[in-house]
């Protein structure tokens, strides 16, 4: 194994993403795992987080999934957990001083505010989408404001039946990639389809659907209706590999930064 990897601590490693980040740095040679951490009450704690197999193959440490350890001697932490797990952990980054990466989604304002704080001292990257994909949507949908501002635009977000958070961070990026190109706030724009007496659209209204059904890992589409022409972006995410390997590449970015508060497009 390289002395010159840099250590990672995973945040959420037993759920779905932990476990696509641990796989991303498996076969990575800048970066290992140090810890995987989750709540100390799930079943699977303490046991490997690599089969004896992979160790071999790939030259491993053999680590145990664990509770968080008091101290932070690592050299990037990616999270992707709860928001009230997430912003504990930030609090505790900014302590030890390690550059902070969370793809946790469902936070408040007033969360996001407190990321922000901790920023002042210590990198911290925070996208809803760690995808190169999405990010690609998000700058067209910029550089071409002035011909999408004038049309009617719907956002359409469908994931598997198990997603917790709707409407999707991604969505809601999407939303708010469109109201800061707008100079006007999120809220003031979207509307949520469902039942109502009324869906006459109100001039300059961003619409949201949600959809949850099977195993769909994330699909987001923007639709724009125009006099004449519609135009429709997609992007659809195939794995959780196409979020964990962007998690693992910004981190070792986020890393020559000293501090501030980076989104994916700040990094690419």
């Amino acid at each position: 194994m390289s002395k010159n990897k840099k250590t990672v601590f995973v945040n959420g490693a037993l759920g779905k993403m932990g476990q696509s980040v641990i796989s991303a740095c498996k076969s990575n040679s800048d970066l290992e795992v140090k810890y995987a951490v989750d709540v100390p009450v799930h079943p699977y704690l303490h046991d490997s987080i690599y089969s004896e197999r992979d160790m071999k193959k790939y030259k491993l440490k053999d680590i145990k999934y664990s509770k968080a350890p008091s101290k932070l001697d690592v050299d990037l932490i990616i999270d992707f957990s709860s928001p009230k797990s997430s912003i504990s952990l930030a609090k505790k980054a900014e302590g030890f001083r390690v550059p902070f990466v969370t793809g946790t989604t469902g936070f408040s304002s007033k969360q996001i505010t407190e990321l922000k704080k901790i920023s002042k001292k210590i990198p911290v990257l925070q996208s809803y989408n760690m995808s190169l994909g999405i990010n690609l949507l998000i700058k067209i949908i910029k550089e071409n404001i002035d011909y999408f501002s004038a049309t009617d635009l719907e956002i359409t977000e469908t994931h598997h039946k198990d997603k917790i958070d709707s409407p999707s961070g991604t969505a809601l990026l999407l939303a708010d990639s469109i109201s800061s190109s707008l100079q006007t706030k999120t809220e003031k724009i979207v509307s949520y389809r469902g039942e109502s007496k009324s869906l006459k659209r109100r001039k300059g209204e961003l619409g949201m659907t949600v959809i949850r059904g099977g195993d769909i890992v994330g699909e987001h589409k923007i639709s724009s209706f125009g006099a004449m022409e519609n135009v429709y972006l997609t992007h659809q995410a195939l794995g959780r590999e196409v979020f964990a390997n962007g998690a693992v590449s910004l981190g070792l970015k986020l890393l020559k930064k000293k501090k501030g508060f980076f989104s994916v497009q700040d990094l690419i």
